[in-house]
């Protein structure tokens, strides 16, 4: 007879066959006996428990806190311990003991390095807040409370509510509020843009907290026609933009930082084309109709210089296509 050898012993073939046989019925009774174990209901959440001893007192808020932004990321994550109230304002054993207002953290009492340390025990690792330390708005004090809401229902991507974006940037830069005033400006007034969509409140690797690397860059998202390459360029306009054109706002056509041809002077004087400056001091009169500048009207360098961006026709080294 076959034998089988299992470490060191022996057991003849049927004695090896009855006793698989009892393990998988063990086995099977076993998996059914979990089968019908129910598990016991989970604990109501931490957040409700305190949230509800915090709405004795402060309902409105609580109640606001539940539907912003703050209040459904907290209830969605499952971590408990640290989705209540007591996340920015401490623990609030001893504030409801003491029955006196006193024993809570109010983070609008706090200094602006304390709201920032808040804040960022929790969004250190966002990268809108990549650039934040060391920031423009960080070095001058401002506080994510200045610009945000941490219990008020919001839109879903932003704190801050769209319609008041730009609002709530000209309560400082009221300079800009004034240029965007202007009769030529960027559509910011009607609604298709805001600050946002060229600044970065939070901070960047650039200057005046640009969302591109450089000004050019950033105007050619929606500029494309002016990136070129070109065979023939205007030295001014691949350094900078802002040479000839003001962003925020200006009184003369398309942002011009002044009218043309006096803006084209700046720095094309006494070349090729008499030098007298437009100024519009000297009008034409019926006597002498000559004694007035001759690029007063309809004769802006543009006129002919239409390719003031560039141009990639052969024969326009001076940008005349």
């Amino acid at each position: 007879m076959r034998r089988a050898r299992v470490v060191g012993r022996t057991f003849s073939g049927a004695a090896w066959v009855a006793g698989a046989l009892l393990g998988w019925a063990l086995c099977a009774g076993a998996s059914a006996a979990i089968a019908q174990v129910t598990l016991p209901a989970p604990e109501p959440p931490a957040m409700e428990s305190v949230a509800t001893t915090c709405a004795d007192c402060h309902e409105d808020r609580v109640e606001a806190f539940r539907s912003s932004p703050h209040g459904r990321v907290y209830q969605h994550s499952g971590d408990y311990a640290t989705a209540s109230c007591t996340s920015c304002h401490g623990d609030a054993a001893a504030h409801v003991e003491a029955g006196d207002g006193s024993n809570i953290v109010v983070p609008s009492r706090l200094s602006a390095a304390e709201i920032e340390s808040t804040c960022m025990r929790c969004h250190s690792d966002n990268a809108a807040q990549t650039h934040w330390q060391g920031s423009m708005h960080q070095r001058r004090g401002v506080t994510c409370l200045d610009c945000h809401s941490i219990h008020a229902e919001r839109e879903q991507r932003s704190e801050v509510e769209s319609a008041m974006r730009t609002e709530l940037c000209y309560e400082c830069h009221q300079d800009v509020r004034s240029e965007m005033r202007k009769v030529s400006h960027h559509p910011v007034r009607e609604g298709k843009m805001d600050c946002l969509s060229c600044h970065d409140p939070h901070g960047s690797i650039t200057t005046k907290n640009l969302r591109a690397g450089s000004v050019n860059e950033l105007c050619y998202d929606c500029h494309t026609e002016k990136r070129g390459p070109f065979l023939w360029e205007h030295a001014p306009v691949r350094e900078n933009c802002m040479h000839c054109h003001t962003p925020h706002g200006s009184n003369h056509l398309k942002l011009q930082a002044t009218s043309v041809p006096f803006l084209c002077q700046q720095c094309h004087a006494n070349t090729r084309h008499p030098g007298s400056l437009y100024d519009a001091t000297r009008l034409p009169t019926l006597d002498d109709p000559t004694t007035g500048s001759n690029r007063i009207f309809n004769r802006a360098c543009v006129d002919c210089h239409a390719a003031i961006h560039g141009s990639n026709h052969p024969s326009a080294p001076y940008l005349a296509h």
